[in-house]
């Protein structure tokens, strides 16, 4: 009983750190809407009307009551596991569909690494060279190895082969966050409607599946590793504890930002440790750490012979020193800092790293003078990522090789469908930070296992990591991902309290 009161406790303590959190993003969410405007990467920040935005709250929710209540009429779980199973297919369709129509081409980054998998391919290895882009960024190697191995079988260059790989692994995507509700609400069968809803018109998981990177196949594997460490928390398997960790290495390795969920569930572990002697934990745990280290030597191995010993790759110091920049009025975003100051110090880490901390500190300095411009800066760059309710998912994927049906292209010009999809986004926006608040707020005394945080533990070390790194809203889409179980575990709380409020005022 005293150590139950001790893992309550860390609860406790992380329950108040997720509440101060979700006062802040619902309160911003509330009165701002951050959009990208004439094909600019860059958000605009927009004030709303906080009465209007209360009110479609509202009406969404009224809505949401009488859609739960058809959970009632599916009793059987082979019922359940057959509508689990339509919104798969359904879902995977959408996403074949959208790579159909949309006709997205890579740019960018996404270009970059098309080519250098195509020229390693081709037994190309210039671009390992002092300097170049892969050796500056090594954490690309994971994305291009998957490319290569996609390319080898589909035929160079075949980008539309790796979208309709993304497209058909969207299931599992599906599929692993309603285990994950299942497990967290122990099956409570209105939830589940609810995750499975709200994930099926979640608009950037189908316009992320065109993104010739590293992304949502991330966020897929990384949700299906999370469910396979819960389900081994609560009852051991070797083959979920192996396979998760084999999951987050792909994950992190594909999107290194991943590193952050697979610490989350080595915390959640370490405190069910620390006070439930039991080896059901350590090994979860260990074979989540021995997943990263093998999956990440064994991609890093593959190019351990051609690799330049001497190169050396950009210190992670300066891309948060970058993220303090507000060139233009764009709290954080990518101007350039981290590349232009290795390169000039010839790459030199240390040297490159000793200017790069006289900088932060000229910025400490700055905001030591004025701390009011500080506030500005971090609440602009917490609202450029965490308040866009498209995550840039537009954007994205603007480039294309053809002529889109017309539909499309109103949703990509800014016409009508754009207007619409925004709005239907903005409202999911509002729905999920309320619904998490109001989740948290109902259960503040109910919330008593570390395991039902390991999402949320996740989405708040993704939210302090997104404050010092570079700003951009696609670097937010993961947690997006990881709040949806949790969205719908609020918004059945919010059913539940209208329904009590109905019979006790005897409208029902």
């Amino acid at each position: 009983m005293k150590s139950f009161f001790q893992e309550k406790l860390f609860c406790r303590i992380f329950h108040v750190l997720a509440m101060v959190m979700y006062v802040l993003l619902f309160a911003f969410c509330l009165g701002l809407t951050g959009e990208n405007r004439s094909l600019d990467e860059h958000i605009i920040l927009k004030k709303d009307f906080v009465v209007l935005n209360a009110f479609w709250i509202c009406a969404a929710l009224v809505c949401l009551f009488h859609v739960g209540k058809l959970s009632d009429r599916i009793q059987s779980r082979k019922g359940w596991n057959r509508l689990l199973g339509g919104v798969c297919a359904l879902s995977a369709l959408a996403g074949f569909l959208w790579v159909f129509a949309s006709k997205t081409v890579p740019g960018a980054d996404q270009l970059i690494v098309c080519r250098y998998a195509d020229a390693f391919n081709s037994g190309e290895i210039t671009m390992l060279d002092r300097k170049e882009y892969v050796v500056l960024y090594p954490y690309q190697l994971g994305v291009i190895t998957v490319l290569r191995g996609v390319f080898s079988i589909f035929g160079p260059g075949n980008y539309q082969a790796f979208q309709y790989l993304t497209a058909a692994l969207v299931p599992l995507l599906v599929f692993s966050g309603c285990q994950i509700v299942r497990i967290l609400s122990c099956e409570n069968r209105r939830a589940e409607l609810y995750y499975l809803l709200f994930i099926f018109f979640c608009f950037p998981m189908y316009a992320y599946t065109s993104f010739v990177y590293g992304d949502l196949i991330s966020i897929i594997f990384g949700l299906c590793a999370v469910w396979m460490y819960l389900a081994c928390l609560k009852q051991f398997s070797w083959w979920q504890a192996v396979l998760s960790g084999v999951l987050m290495g792909m994950a992190v390795q594909l999107r290194a930002a991943m590193i952050i969920l697979c610490l989350a569930l080595l915390i959640t572990g370490g405190i069910k440790l620390l006070f439930h002697r039991n080896r059901k934990y350590v090994i979860a745990m260990a074979l989540l750490v021995l997943g990263v280290a093998l999956m990440r030597q064994a991609v890093r191995g593959l190019y351990s012979d051609v690799m330049p010993e001497k190169a050396s790759s950009i210190p992670t110091f300066l891309t948060i020193v970058m993220g303090l920049n507000d060139d233009n009025g764009w709290g954080g975003w990518h101007n350039g800092y981290d590349q232009q100051t290795f390169l000039a110090f010839d790459c030199d880490e240390e040297q490159a790293q000793k200017q790069a901390y006289q900088d932060f500190q000229d910025y400490l300095a700055g905001y030591r003078k004025n701390p009011g411009s500080m506030a500005s800066f971090f609440i602009r760059k917490m609202n450029n990522q965490w308040n866009a309710p498209m995550y840039q998912s537009t954007i994205m994927n603007s480039e294309s090789d053809g002529q889109r049906p017309v539909l499309l292209e109103s949703l990509f010009q800014e016409g009508k469908a754009a207007k619409l999809v925004t709005f239907g986004m903005k409202l999911y926006q509002l729905l999920l930070y309320g619904s998490i608040l109001f989740l948290l707020v109902r259960k503040r005394k109910d919330f008593d296992r570390m395991e039902e945080y390991a999402l949320l533990a996740a989405v708040f070390g993704g939210f302090l990591f997104t404050l010092v790194w570079e700003a951009k809203t696609r670097y937010a889409l993961p947690y997006l991902f990881m709040q949806i179980p949790y969205m719908a575990m609020g918004v059945n709380e919010i059913s539940l309290f209208l329904e009590k409020w109905l019979k006790k005022t005897g409208k029902k």
